[in-house]
């Protein structure tokens, strides 16, 4: 890749890359704008790497959906995003078993990236309590975990389908929600659980 001399877009997406970012992306000659690395089963030294690397105050789009942040990932995942927080403006984490206690973690860090306007968080266990916490144009959000029939302690991604959802509940903490960005003043921000959307940014659209 390093013969790529113009490369600023790179989508990596389900490779098995466990520890081998660096050799992957030291080679670039310009600094990446945007990268997919969803389902590459990534370790804490590659994201380690990636924020200390030349491409990450550049990045306008991250996607890691599919890695599972909630554990030794995380920290270097929150410096990532601390380093990208200047252009940073799409940042998808799907199904990367984030819980409330990582998200508020890492709101601060978010909260630094003023440029940032999407942000996909479906199918991540998250309570009403944790999403209510986010302001941004576009967020993709899972159903919260409170608007679930029966699940376990801990649910993974598995547990959290549309059939068990509890549709009265769901359509109250809609409610609310929407409430809450009028009171707020934003009324601009689209909410939506749909992953597909027609709002959902590319790179070349950023």
């Amino acid at each position: 890749m390093s013969k790529l001399k113009r490369l600023k877009e790179l989508n990596l997406g389900t490779s098995w890359l466990s520890g081998q970012l660096r050799q992957l992306l030291s080679g670039l000659q310009c600094p990446l704008e945007s990268l997919e690395l969803p389902v590459c089963y990534l370790l804490p030294v590659d994201l380690s790497y990636l924020s200390q690397s030349p491409h990450a105050p550049h990045l306008k789009k991250l996607d890691l959906s599919g890695n599972n942040l909630s554990g030794d990932l995380l920290p270097p995942f929150q410096a990532l995003v601390g380093e990208a927080s200047a252009s940073l403006l799409c940042l998808k984490v799907t199904e990367c078993q984030l819980m409330d206690v990582h998200l508020i973690s890492t709101l601060p860090l978010l909260s630094r990236c003023t440029r940032l306007c999407y942000l996909g968080l479906y199918d991540n266990p998250l309570s009403s309590i944790g999403l209510s916490s986010i302001s941004l144009a576009l967020v993709v959000y899972p159903f919260p975990v409170d608007c679930y029939k029966d699940l376990p302690g801990v649910p993974l991604s598995a547990n959290l389908l549309e059939d068990y959802i509890d549709e009265e509940k769901f359509a109250q903490v809609q409610g609310e929600m929407h409430q809450m960005l009028i009171a707020a003043g934003r009324a601009d921000v689209l909410w939506t659980t749909d992953v597909y959307g027609p709002n959902m940014p590319d790179y070349f659209s950023l």
